[in-house]
């Protein structure tokens, strides 16, 4: 397999197909970086407000005035504290299911560009929806070995039990890190089997189990591609740290000058810029690190007798 090939086409796409980009990677990434700040902001009062800083001085009820300042938009702004809740939803239902579609479009508009077909942004559409549930039912059972559940699971100890008691469950958590590295190198190619194959959720998982195991030799370039995406999490955790830092600064530099107003409106205005630069690097990402693994499927399933080339196959009996 020629790597340095596999990389350069899956770049080259990226940069002439932007329209999958706008469409389909774009908008996930701009709630994955929301998200991720509302995620940290959590785990900032919750930790703040736990026993581990209760004897440090200065010390405040970071959540107890979050409930406070909720209830108080409860009882004297019921209609407004609607809305928020709605747009709240709204956006916690695109973020889980947003997502999952804008992968199924991306992985089969991709496939079939690399078979040469003609494919417009309508068809990626229709190709979200083809194999959605399957995906999303996917989803819902990997979520549980993902590394930002591990993370959590850790930051809920910590908090709740104490350092002795997360020492304690540190090498769990650390073998349940390792079990969950492991599952996600043997399911590494299960979405391209549901997508491009139109197999079943555990068929998908056992094919991609069975390709990645024929293929060990192949197993480094997974694991650097594994190390990239691992690379794009901590970026963008270090983006989600920085967002509320830029919106934040001038606020206190102007309500220091008596120009409150104009503090929050530049920081709004730095805020948006530095999200929308964010969200634009994580989804040209996004779209460069589909089509590697597209192209990797592809490469590795026309090189298996019983498994063939499923894309090719598809296409032909479509025809």
């Amino acid at each position: 397999m020629n790597y340095r090939k596999i990389i350069a086409d899956a770049w080259h796409l990226t940069q002439n197909r932007k329209d999958l980009f706008w469409w389909f990677a774009f908008v996930p990434a701009v709630l994955s970086s929301v998200i991720s700040i509302i995620y940290l902001g959590y785990q900032f009062v919750a930790f703040r407000s736990s026993e581990l800083f209760a004897n440090r001085p200065l010390q405040e009820d970071y959540l107890g005035i979050v409930i406070d300042v909720l209830k108080n938009l409860i009882t004297n702004q019921t209609g407004l504290a609607v809305f928020l809740i709605v747009i709240a939803g709204i956006i916690g239902l695109t973020y889980t299911m947003l997502p999952v579609f804008t992968q199924g479009a991306l992985i089969q508009s991709i496939a079939r560009l690399r078979a040469g077909q003609e494919v417009k942004v309508l068809d990626g559409i229709s190709y979200g929806f083809t194999r959605f549930l399957q995906l999303f039912e996917y989803h819902l059972l990997i979520k549980t070995f993902s590394l930002v559940t591990i993370i959590t699971y850790a930051a809920l100890i910590l908090r709740s039990l104490g350092v002795d008691a997360f020492n304690f469950f540190i090498w769990i958590l650390a073998l349940f890190g390792v079990v969950s590295l492991f599952l996600g190198v043997l399911f590494t190619y299960s979405e391209f089997f549901i997508v491009i194959d139109k197999r079943g959720v555990f068929k998908s998982m056992l094919a991609s189990s069975g390709l990645v195991i024929r293929h060990w030799h192949h197993t480094l370039f997974m694991f650097i591609l594994m190390m990239i995406i691992s690379i794009r999490i901590i970026i963008n955790i270090l983006i989600a740290l920085l967002i509320p830092f830029l919106v934040v600064a001038p606020i206190f530099l102007f309500a220091s000058l008596t120009l409150a107003k104009t503090g929050v409106l530049i920081g709004s205005l730095i805020g948006l810029v530095a999200l929308y630069f964010a969200s634009y690097f994580l989804g040209i990402f996004e779209v460069f690190a589909t089509a590697v693994w597209t192209f990797t499927f592809l490469e590795l399933t026309s090189k298996t007798d019983d498994d063939g080339d499923a894309l090719r196959k598809q296409i032909q009996s479509e025809e």
